[in-house]
């Protein structure tokens, strides 16, 4: 895409445009970087799951606790 200018102000405000547009393309960028960064924050991946994972997890962690809790009485006595 070629374009013609008939003037220096044509050239300088053409400029002044693709500057602009720049800089909103790196604002976005930013915002982008912002919001992978948010989602990718620990509770945030917790939250996101949807309680699946927390629904499979929770009744096996509980389990191991209690074999554990239940292995060391049985070395106590």
């Amino acid at each position: 895409m070629t374009m013609r200018f008939n003037s220096f102000d044509e050239i300088d405000e053409q400029l002044k445009i693709l500057s602009l547009k720049r800089e909103i393309d790196k604002e976005c960028a930013k915002l982008r970087i912002y919001d992978i960064k948010n989602h990718l924050y620990p509770v945030n991946l917790v939250r996101s799951m949807d309680g699946t994972i927390a629904r499979v997890m929770i009744p096996l962690i509980i389990s191991r606790v209690m074999k554990k809790i239940q292995s060391r009485k049985k070395e106590e006595v």
